[in-house]
């Protein structure tokens, strides 16, 4: 062999160890990559289980109790799990309190979402809706409990914190109400967000009131009825709304200084 066929030889020997070597690399880099991405996969997998199971046993606590006095070694011991291992997950009660409610209110409207596909029309879509309002956020669950402490730590900012917390329910709300109006179920100069707030406000405190009343308190289906009968119905006699007509049309001539004061009289039957 000459010299020149060798050399050839050899630099080809070199480049196909060469390109051994780097396939070698860059299958080991893809089964390195491969193998962490699977173990960042289980660890998040193990981490949200865990997590979830922390809420459970909070939440079995909270609803046992009827409110949210619970203590955080309480949650531990149920979990068989130290403090410490607990306070990795969440950094106090409050956080945890609050990852229920945020739960609690996903799924409240999944399962609004559900209810308002399914109806055939705009009556049966609020009245349904009404109906798993009224369910998630019945006194004692976990729903209600969760967010009379949410609007205690909310000092100043009740209004603002729970209309953010309930944008997606407002919303909901505000179509079927549009809905509504097109099935001659709703008058056309209703403000639809208004009323949604409305609505929407109307279950976050009686959620929160309806316990006060003991066996008085209107409950499941009772009190979605209740509930969807004000609105759409109101409260008012007819002599309260010639009363408010008036008022209107005072304001309307002269503005708020010439208002009358509403002097409602008693409404005659028979």
């Amino acid at each position: 062999m000459s010299l020149l066929d060798e050399k050839m030889t050899s630099e080809l020997a070199d480049s196909l160890k060469r390109a051994s070597d780097a396939a070698r690399a860059s299958l080991e880099e893809t089964v390195t990559r491969q193998t962490t991405r699977l173990r960042s996969s289980t660890k998040t997998r193990k981490s949200a289980a865990t997590r979830e199971r922390i809420m459970a046993a909070a939440t079995s606590l909270m609803v046992e109790r009827g409110n949210t006095d619970f203590q955080m070694s309480e949650v531990s011991a149920r979990c068989r799990m130290s403090k410490g291992a607990l306070y990795y997950y969440f950094a106090d009660k409050d956080a945890l309190v609050e990852a229920i409610f945020d739960r609690s209110i996903d799924e409240l409207v999944d399962s609004v979402e559900a209810v308002v596909a399914g109806a055939s029309s705009a009556l049966e879509s609020l009245v349904s809706l009404t109906r798993e309002l009224t369910c998630h956020m019945s006194a004692g669950s976990p729903l209600a409990l969760a967010m009379a402490r949410e609007v205690i730590d909310a000092n100043n900012n009740v209004l603002p914190s729970m209309e953010t917390h309930f944008a997606r329910i407002i919303s909901i709300v505000s179509a079927q109400l549009e809905r509504a109006k097109g099935e001659g179920m709703v008058r056309e100069g209703v403000n639809s967000r208004l009323g949604a707030v409305a609505i929407s406000g109307a279950f976050i405190f009686a959620a929160l009131e309806v316990a006060s009343l003991g066996d008085d308190a209107p409950t499941g289906d009772r009190l979605a009825h209740s509930l969807i009968d004000i609105v759409l119905n109101g409260m008012g006699t007819e002599t309260a709304h010639t009363a408010l007509v008036s008022v209107e049309s005072a304001v309307d001539a002269g503005g708020a200084a010439t208002r009358p004061p509403i002097t409602a009289q008693p409404s005659v039957s028979g």
